[in-house]
């Protein structure tokens, strides 16, 4: 009856423990581990019934259930030592069945032994109610294979502990006594099976001490814990989002981060993803798409549009999740707001195209922008007209009125210019005194009003100096447009420049305060 309970204690701990570990089967080595367990739950209830059955034929069919797993077990151990020493590529299905081809050769032997006797010579029931097995030499080379694979195991594990240090060090050293103990215990076994009777043999010669140690080993050391909840403690709160895909597109997993800065951008709000497809959701978001599908690492800035409100940009960096032989299991995506960079970025570009005193573009600025304004005119068949001014006198009013006050006469000078147009009128400070105004869609006619319009705005400003006098303002203007006279060429722009610039001379040799417009000669 103790034998019994004893056997039947073994056979249960394990599926107590599969329950504790198998919430962590994600941790590298738990579903190896998780395995092993339950051929060892097989082995002692294998033996259980071989040892309780009285008939011949029953305790031999147990028999050869047991050895499924006295087989198979060691080929496991040695994939549970890659696992927990650095080669957890090497953990995978197609290695762990190759590796089980001969032992699961020697199960079929063992199994169809009564046709040719390849395995066991002889079988008869021992004193103790076991069976007493005569093995082959066929037989012991499979046993042989078993015990290579235990060693290897061993060995892997070995050569990690003596470059490990501290918990590292003392959790290796566990699981080599793991892998140690049943190769140890088998072969004794085999040399003298005596040892193997009873309580202490029914415990000692088999897989659950093992086991047990194992599970020691892993509590120690919290390899079940630390890992996975390190793991998920970081992905939680990441201020980055991370999004994890399927081949097929569908969102496997995703952090709140994700979920955050998704619904910012106009997503699917937060909530379980999982199974929704990347299109479904967040819009525009074909770029990614592509991103995932190239399986190559990509970096890719996705824009969102936000009426009455800054842009959204984020920034999507695609890893692809490759396996160890290369199969493609989808991808994962690490997500920045990038929002507040554009935004400065765009700043500063803002920046290098304006004028600090005045508000106005700049020359490079204002360049940039009336060619292209002038490209689209010409392409559109529309007239283009250019504005050049000079403030007349400015180098007298620095040297009587001080630079402050030659600043301040400057954008009093801007604002007044600026008040006498309409919004389609795009001003520039080409440097120092001078300034520009192009004005797409207007005619020479058109233009020369506005341009008259300037120069009574600015005559009529009112600028005084810090010691109350008054600083009085004029401007010469010199205007060129394409529909006087039309211009051809891809220096158009400087054409008109040139002629308006030759028609501002001309307004300061005829007196200043004036403005001059005609067709280019």
């Amino acid at each position: 009856m103790l034998m019994t309970w004893t056997y039947l204690v073994a056979a249960c701990v394990p599926f107590a423990l599969i329950l504790l570990v198998m919430p962590y089967r994600r941790v590298p080595g738990t579903s190896i581990y998780i395995a092993m367990l339950a051929l060892s739950a097989v082995l002692s209830f294998a033996s259980l019934m071989q040892y309780v059955m009285p008939e011949l034929q029953t305790k031999v069919l147990w028999r050869n259930i047991s050895q499924i797993s006295m087989f198979i077990y060691p080929v496991l151990s040695l994939f549970l030592a890659l696992a927990h020493s650095g080669y957890e590529r090497l953990v995978r299905i197609r290695p762990i069945i190759y590796a089980s081809l001969v032992p699961i050769v020697a199960i079929l032997l063992i199994f169809t032994n009564d046709y040719h006797h390849l395995m066991r010579a002889s079988v008869r029931i021992g004193a103790d109610g076991m069976l007493d097995i005569e093995r082959t030499a066929l037989s012991s080379m499979f046993i042989s294979y078993s015990s290579a694979s235990q060693v290897l195991g061993i060995a892997v594990l070995f050569r990690t502990w003596l470059t490990a240090a501290g918990t590292d060090r003392r959790r290796l050293l566990g699981l080599i006594g793991a892998v140690l103990i049943p190769l140890v215990s088998i072969n004794v076994r085999l040399a003298n099976p005596a040892l193997a009777q009873g309580i202490i043999g029914a415990l000692v010669f088999s897989t659950f001490p093992a086991c047990l140690l194992i599970f020691w080993s892993f509590y120690r050391y919290q390899v079940l814990h630390v890992v996975p909840i390190a793991r998920n403690k970081l992905f939680e709160i990441m201020k980055d989002g991370i999004v994890v895909l399927d081949t097929r597109q569908r969102v496997m997993d995703h952090n709140a981060s994700a979920s955050r800065l998704i619904a910012k951008a106009g997503g699917t709000p937060g909530g379980d993803w999982r199974g929704l497809l990347l299109g479904q959701l967040i819009p525009d978001a074909d770029a990614w798409s592509e991103a995932h599908e190239r399986r190559i690492e990509s970096e890719v800035r996705l824009r969102f549009r936000r009426p009455g409100s800054e842009d959204i940009w984020l920034e999507v960096n695609v890893t692809p999740l490759v396996s160890g032989r290369g199969d493609f299991y989808g991808t994962l995506s690490v997500i920045s707001d990038i929002s507040e960079s554009k935004k400065v970025e765009k700043d500063l570009r803002r920046r290098a195209a304006i004028d600090g005193l005045t508000g106005l573009y700049n020359r490079t600025g204002f360049i940039e922008r009336a060619q292209r304004h002038l490209t689209l005119c010409v392409e559109n068949d529309r007239p283009y007209s250019l504005l050049i001014m000079d403030l007349d006198l400015f180098k007298g009013i620095n040297d009587r009125f001080g630079h402050q006050n030659g600043d301040l006469a400057l954008q009093t000078f801007a604002e007044a210019a600026q008040s006498a147009v309409d919004g389609n009128a795009m001003f520039g400070r080409i440097g120092g005194e001078e300034f520009a105004v192009a004005v797409p869609g207007a005619g020479a006619k058109e233009a020369e009003r506005i341009a008259e319009r300037i120069r009574a705005a600015v005559m009529a400003a009112e600028v005084h100096a810090d010691d109350g006098r008054q600083i009085r303002l004029t401007v010469s203007i010199g205007g060129a447009s394409t529909e006087l006279k039309p211009m051809n060429g891809d220096n158009l722009f400087q054409l008109l420049y040139g002629e308006a610039d030759r028609c501002l001379y001309q307004a300061k040799k005829d007196g200043r305060n004036r403005v001059v417009f005609h067709p280019n000669d």
